[in-house]
C-alpha cells in the first residue's frame, strides 16, 4: 500500500533532522576548539550532552502523549535549532553548554518518538515507512558533515553551515506541527 503525505512529510522531516542535528554533534569538538576560552568544552560539552540525554526519551515521549507526536517533535526540533544556532552565534562557555544541552535533550527524544510516530501512522506495515525513515536520516546525517566541512574550507568556520543545519531542523518542526493522519 503506497504512502500517503503524513508519512512523507514525517519521512523527511526525519531527514532533515538527520542533517540538522549532525553537524553540530560531529563539529561540537571543533567548535570547542575554535578560541582558547572554549577548550574546555572538548569534554564539558559532550559531558553536558550525555546527561542531557539521560532523562530526554522519558520527557519527549511524555509530552508526545500530552501534545501529540507530531507537535512533540515540532517543539524538539525548534529547541534543538537555537542550540545549533547558539553554538556559533554565541561562542562562550554559556553558549556552547546551551547548545550541548539542547543537543542532548532532544536529539534522542526525536528519533524515538519519531519512530512511535511513523509506527502509528502505518500500523498495517510498519516496516516501509521505518525503513524509508531510516534511510532518509541516513542521507541527512552522510551529507551533513560533508557540506559543513566545504563550508568550513570556504569560510574558515561553522557559521553558515549551523545556521542552515539550524534552517533544516525549522523545516522538520514546520513539516511536522501539522497532525499526521494514519494511512
Amino acid at each position: 500500500k503506497p504512502l500517503n503525505l503524513s508519512a512523507w512529510r514525517l519521512i523527511f522531516a526525519y531527514g532533515s533532522f538527520g542533517f540538522g542535528y549532525v553537524i553540530t554533534a560531529t563539529f561540537l569538538g571543533a567548535l570547542a576548539s575554535s578560541t582558547p576560552e572554549l577548550a574546555p568544552m572538548k569534554s564539558l560539552g559532550w559531558l553536558l550532552v550525555g546527561l542531557a540525554i539521560i532523562p530526554s526519551v522519558f520527557f519527549w515521549e511524555k509530552l508526545a502523549v500530552c501534545i501529540g507526536y507530531g507537535r512533540a517533535i515540532a517543539v524538539a526540533c525548534t529547541l534543538e535549532a537555537i542550540g545549533v544556532a547558539l553554538s556559533v552565534l554565541t561562542p562562550t562557555i554559556a553558549g556552547l553548554s546551551a547548545a550541548a544541552i539542547l543537543l542532548g535533550g532532544t536529539f534522542v527524544g526525536i528519533t524515538s518518538i519519531g519512530l512511535v510516530e511513523a509506527r502509528r501512522l502505518a500500523s498495517s506495515n510498519p516496516r516501509q515507512i521505518v525503513g524509508l525513515m531510516t534511510a532518509a536520516f541516513g542521507l541527512g546525517q552522510m551529507f551533513g558533515p560533508s557540506f559543513a566541512g566545504y563550508l568550513y574550507e570556504l569560510n574558515g568556520d561553522f557559521l553558515l553551515a549551523s545556521l542552515v543545519a539550524a534552517g533544516a531542523l525549522i523545516l522538520a518542526a514546520l513539516l511536522t506541527i501539522k497532525r499526521f493522519t494514519p494511512a
